[in-house]
């Protein structure tokens, strides 16, 4: 009996895992919800590969568009290298005046960032056109499996993977679920 009960505890532990919407950069517990990720760039977290657009206020040569390194950070000039990675808008903007009055460069500055690229996705597996994709607002699975042109012949078209930070989950393609930056999205072969 006790470990039919474990047995179930594991089961909807898992279930719970499967049908939230996660984020291993989100701040907050569960991942930001669908709403709150397209609501808001303050709780976007840059990764590598975004393209930031940097201004600072009357110093164009201070300003432009960079992206994000490999190592996670963006070379700015005349500041080099600030680590954005896994930073808000926000916290990189002030990282950003921070590197100015460090170098001494500006001593009272005034620093916007915004993103003018997200990573890509990446649809593979049983599509008839997998790759890289670009990624858009509001991107769904199915809209990311439209964008690769649809299911092959041997496709499962009742789940798909989604491999995110690392975190692979396998997930009932019914749902609506949420594309964001970076993700893989797998879809799988049927069973014979």
């Amino acid at each position: 009996m006790l470990h039919r009960l474990f047995a179930l505890c594991a089961f909807l532990s898992v279930l719970a895992a499967c049908t939230g919407h996660w984020d291993p950069q989100s701040p907050h517990p569960g991942g930001p919800s669908a709403a709150e990720f397209g609501r808001a760039e303050d709780d976007y977290r840059l990764a590598v590969a975004d393209k930031v657009k940097v201004t600072v206020a009357g110093e164009a040569d201070l300003s432009g568009e960079f992206t994000i390194n490999k190592l996670g950070a963006l070379t700015g000039p005349h500041v080099g290298q600030v680590q954005a990675q896994g930073m808000t808008l926000r916290e990189f903007e002030r990282a950003y005046a921070d590197k100015l009055r460090e170098g001494e460069i500006l001593r009272n500055q005034h620093v916007t960032a915004e993103v003018t690229s997200l990573r890509p996705i990446y649809v593979l597996g049983e599509v008839k056109r997998p790759g890289q994709y670009a990624f858009t607002r509001g991107m769904t699975v199915q809209k990311a499996v439209a964008l690769a042109e649809g299911y092959t012949y041997l496709a499962s078209e009742g789940t798909v993977e989604i491999t995110r930070g690392g975190t692979k989950v396998t997930l009932d393609l019914a749902s609506d679920r949420k594309v964001m930056p970076g993700d893989e999205v797998r879809v799988p072969s049927r069973v014979f």
